[in-house]
C-alpha cells in the first residue's frame, strides 16, 4: 500500500499505543475483541510502511495471542493470519528480525486452538474393556463463536462419544467415538436439539480431496439441483449419495481485499 494512505502516523501510533495498554490486562481482552474492531485495525496498519507502527502492533498482538481464551476472537477476524503472512514475506531481507517476529506470532495462533474435550469417565471404560474407537469428523453448518458453547453441550450427551475438538472457525467437529456410534446418529441429535444447525460428513475420495455428505434429509430443492456430478460414489455410502458437495482447499485473501475490508472503519472511530 502507498505511503499516502497512512496519511496520519502519529494518530495510529497513538491508538496502538492505547490497544497496548489495553492489553496488557487480560482480563480486558474478551471486552476489547468482541466486536473485532480492534483487531482489524491491527491487520490493517500491519501494511503501513513505518517499522515503529509495524513492531508496535506485533507487540499488541503478541498480549492478545499469549491469551488462549481468545482464540476464536483472533482466527474468526478476518486478515490477521493474512497480515502476518505479508509481514514475514516483506521483510525477509530487509529486516529479518521483525520477519521471524511475525511468523512465530503466525505459529503460536496456530497453536492456540482449544484442548480436545476428554470425557474422562467414558475413557476409563474403553481402556478397562479394550473396546474399539473410531474418528468422526463433522462440517457443521451454522456453527458460530456464540452458538459454539450450545453445540459442545449437546454433543458430551451422546452416549459412546470419547472427545471431541471444535473448530468453530471452520465449522468443523473432530469426535473420537466407540464404534457403534455412527455420523448419522450425531447428525440426528444435532438436527433435533439445534434448530439452527446442520452436520455433514467431511470424507475424501480417491484424490484424497475433501467432500461433504449430508446426513440428515430436508426437503430443499435447491440443494439437490446445486450438486456437482463429478465427485465420486462412496461404496460404504450409498444412501448418502444425495447432498454431495465439495470444498475448497482453502480461500485466497489479497491484500487489497484486506484493505477494503478496514478502509471504511479508519475514517469512523479511533478517537481516544
Amino acid at each position: 500500500m502507498e505511503t499516502e494512505e497512512y496519511d496520519n502516523p502519529k494518530e495510529i501510533r497513538a491508538t496502538l499505543e492505547t490497544y497496548r495498554k489495553l492489553a496488557d490486562d487480560f482480563s480486558n481482552h474478551d471486552t476489547i475483541l468482541k466486536d473485532k474492531t480492534v483487531l482489524s485495525y491491527i491487520a490493517y496498519v500491519l501494511e503501513a510502511p513505518y517499522l515503529d507502527i509495524i513492531n508496535l502492533s506485533l507487540d499488541t498482538l503478541e498480549l492478545f495471542v499469549k491469551n488462549t481464551d481468545n482464540y476464536v476472537h483472533i482466527t474468526s477476524t478476518f486478515g490477521i493470519r493474512e497480515a502476518l503472512d505479508a509481514v514475514v514475506n516483506k521483510f525477509t531481507l530487509t529486516h529479518p528480525e521483525i520477519s521471524k517476529r511475525a511468523q512465530c506470532i503466525k505459529d503460536d495462533i496456530e497453536r492456540m486452538k482449544p484442548p480436545i474435550y476428554n470425557l474422562r469417565s467414558r475413557c476409563r471404560i474403553i481402556e478397562r474393556k479394550k473396546l474399539k474407537t473410531h474418528v468422526i469428523v463433522l462440517h457443521i453448518q451454522g456453527l458460530l463463536p456464540e452458538t459454539c458453547a450450545e453445540l459442545e453441550a449437546t454433543l458430551i450427551k451422546v452416549e459412546g462419544l470419547i472427545s471431541l475438538v471444535i473448530d468453530v472457525e471452520h465449522q468443523r467437529v473432530t469426535m473420537r467415538a466407540l464404534n457403534f456410534v455412527t455420523a448419522n446418529q450425531i447428525a440426528e441429535v444435532i438436527q433435533k436439539n439445534l434448530e439452527n444447525m446442520e452436520a455433514w460428513l467431511v470424507t475424501k475420495n480417491k484424490f484424497n480431496q475433501e467432500f461433504l455428505v449430508r446426513l440428515t434429509h430436508k426437503e430443499e430443492e435447491e440443494d439437490i439441483e446445486n450438486m456437482p456430478e463429478y465427485l465420486p460414489e462412496e461404496e460404504e455410502q450409498e444412501d448418502e449419495k444425495e447432498g454431495v458437495v465439495s470444498l475448497f482447499s482453502g480461500l485466497r485473501q489479497s491484500a487489497s481485499t484486506l484493505y477494503k475490508s478496514t478502509t471504511e472503519f479508519l475514517h469512523n472511530s479511533f478517537y481516544w
